[in-house]
């Protein structure tokens, strides 16, 4: 058989003989910088929660009216939001699932 050219319905192939489809390497690519602004989010959160301001509430440093941690946690998910809207204005593609589809690119506006 032909390097590249596989029978659907046969199984014997090897994993080399089979073209990678496009959209696979797309979804990929998307799941790791999704999860990377989760992990980046979730760190940041985490840090703030723990390491800001301590345990003695005597002590709190204000902003706006807002104990500094309060404040840090709004600008967290504002930050978060601008993040989300970014990765799927610039990073996110649409796709046609139908079994030979393909990735759409986008038009200029």
């Amino acid at each position: 058989m032909e390097k590249g050219k596989t029978d659907p319905e046969s199984r014997d192939y090897k994993f080399s003989d089979i073209e990678p489809d496009e959209r696979f390497t797309q979804t990929f690519k998307e799941f790791w910088i999704t999860m990377g602004v989760f992990a980046v989010f979730m760190v940041l959160m985490i840090w703030n929660l723990y390491m800001v301001n301590g345990y003695d509430v005597s002590n709190y440093t204000y902003v706006f009216g807002f104990p500094l941690w309060i404040f840090l946690e709004i600008c967290i998910l504002i930050g978060m939001v601008i993040a989300v809207l970014l990765v799927v204005t610039f990073v996110y593609k649409d796709m046609d699932i139908t079994p030979h589809g393909k990735i759409k690119t986008r038009g200029r506006k």
